[in-house]
């Protein structure tokens, strides 16, 4: 999303239960150049979407929230052009 510049901010969660030192080295490997929390499995956010989605991993999950804090689009599987979509749209407002 490097094409956006600092019009927009990229954060990553990895829900899976990794380590820390796991997922610095995928970090690492990946050279990410944005931030990327840890989601605690022990949570009630992470057991909701594992009920929501029973059977089936809810992972990775795509949202772009706006600078109000509401969610403008949300995808259960990488779309490149629709997270494309909803960037630009956004930014065309």
């Amino acid at each position: 999303m490097k094409k956006y510049g600092d019009k927009i901010t990229v954060i990553a969660i990895d829900a899976n239960g990794d380590s820390v030192d796991g997922v610095r080295n995928f970090v690492a490997n990946l050279r990410t150049s944005f931030p990327l929390g840890l989601e605690d499995p022990g949570t009630r956010t992470y057991a909701a979407l594992n009920e929501r989605f029973r059977g089936a991993n809810p992972f990775p999950v795509d949202v772009v929230v706006n600078q109000e804090g509401k969610i403008t689009y949300i995808a259960r599987e990488y779309d490149p052009d629709g997270i494309t979509a909803a960037i630009d749209d956004l930014l065309e407002q």
